[in-house]
């Protein structure tokens, strides 16, 4: 299994406060040297929301053709963020 594939099955699995969020994601992709963190964006893009959950676009700086969408719910209060699907945009 690919380095990204492992990293979106942990990415799959973030349950955190929404203020993390990206960061958690960062971390994952950084881990799994999927890329350094410090070449990692990402950005909210509404385009991508489905179903009530929010998506983020994660891309490297350098190479958008590996980019993933992560898409979120929130929790009760909207304290905590929780990863509902995760997969590389193609």
């Amino acid at each position: 299994m690919w380095k990204i594939e492992k990293a979106i099955e942990k990415i799959r699995t973030v349950e955190c406060p929404t203020g993390e969020l990206k960061n958690r994601i960062a971390d994952i992709l950084d881990d799994f040297n999927v890329a350094n963190r410090n070449d990692i964006q990402i950005n909210r893009n509404e385009a991508f929301d489905r179903d009530g959950a929010e998506a983020y676009v994660a891309g490297l700086r350098d190479d958008m053709n590996r980019s993933l969408v992560v898409l979120s719910k929130p929790g009760l209060d909207d304290y905590v963020a929780r990863v509902v699907d995760a997969y590389q945009m193609k």
